[in-house]
């Protein structure tokens, strides 16, 4: 039903009544129609409350208050490193030589593809520049193929309809997914709808599902999109967390979790050294 609003003031106070209402975010179309007015007069209004600093503005609409600044690769690779490197390995692990990869973009996956270069015979079908990059220089006979698609610059990452249609053409062994936020019934998280998009397609085309996160991103909240986590999959996390923090993903019982210890990786690594 169409919401008829005296001025633009008062639809403006309207539309954060909507934004509220609607879990925190809304898309310029759904405004639109809800109004009875432009897409351009949505975005006006949008482009207003965002100079007020009430919303954040996204692909194709808005979200509540302000977003956590998104980092760019490079900063995010030098956070929880040793972490991400153990959380890597551990799911490198899973991977039987010959088997046939879809490879999320991130941080932890891309450190995984160094792994993955060593296991022989793969195939690995990703959206990481990063991963690509690794590939590119390895010495190793793994087949990787670009899903290809827009590219978004901040985590060097392809999405869109021409990156989910590679996917639909395969039926992976194993998928990889990354994830900004991570909640034992809300799922995995994104910036962008077309992130979350993309990492729901990757589950659905593979036998088996592993999602890899490092502990300072159980339990966080703060992101706007979710994808639910797919039945049955695997969660790779450290153990830094905390035991508080784990439990929520202890106690569900439709997926697996898996957590490394890293004092005991790193006690590996001195004696590794030692000897």
């Amino acid at each position: 039903m169409t919401e008829k609003a005296g001025n633009a003031r008062q639809r403006r106070d309207l539309i954060l009544e909507q934004l509220r209402g609607n879990g925190g975010s809304i898309h310029v179309e759904d405004l639109s129609r809800h109004f009875g007015v432009s897409v351009a007069t949505v975005r006006r209004d949008l482009d207003y409350l965002g100079q007020d600093g009430l919303i954040t503005r996204t692909y194709g609409g808005a979200v509540i208050g302000n977003l956590r600044a998104e980092q760019s690769l490079r900063e995010r690779e030098v956070s929880n490193a040793s972490a991400k490197d153990a959380i890597a390995r551990s799911a490198a692990e899973l991977v039987q030589p010959g088997s046939t990869v879809l490879l999320d973009a991130g941080t932890t996956t891309g450190q995984l593809s160094r792994y993955l270069a060593r296991i022989p015979g793969l195939t690995v079908l990703t959206n990481g520049l990063n991963a690509l990059n690794v590939f590119a220089e390895a010495d190793t006979d793994v087949h990787a193929i670009a899903l290809g698609g827009s590219l978004r610059p901040t985590n060097q990452s392809t999405i869109g309809p021409i990156a989910e249609s590679v996917v639909r053409s395969v039926h992976a062994d194993i998928a990889f997914l990354g994830t900004d936020c991570l909640d034992a019934h809300r799922g995995i998280s994104s910036r962008t709808l077309e992130q979350n998009s993309l990492k729901t397609l990757m589950a659905l085309h593979a036998r088996r599902t592993v999602v890899l996160a490092d502990s300072s991103k159980l339990n966080a909240d703060w992101s706007t999109y979710w994808a639910p986590l797919p039945s049955g999959c695997t969660i790779i996390t450290d153990d830094a967390a905390g035991s508080e923090a784990l439990k929520p993903f202890e106690e569900a019982e439709n997926f697996d979790l898996s957590v490394v210890e890293l004092e005991a990786e790193a006690s590996d690594e001195d004696n590794a050294r030692a000897s």
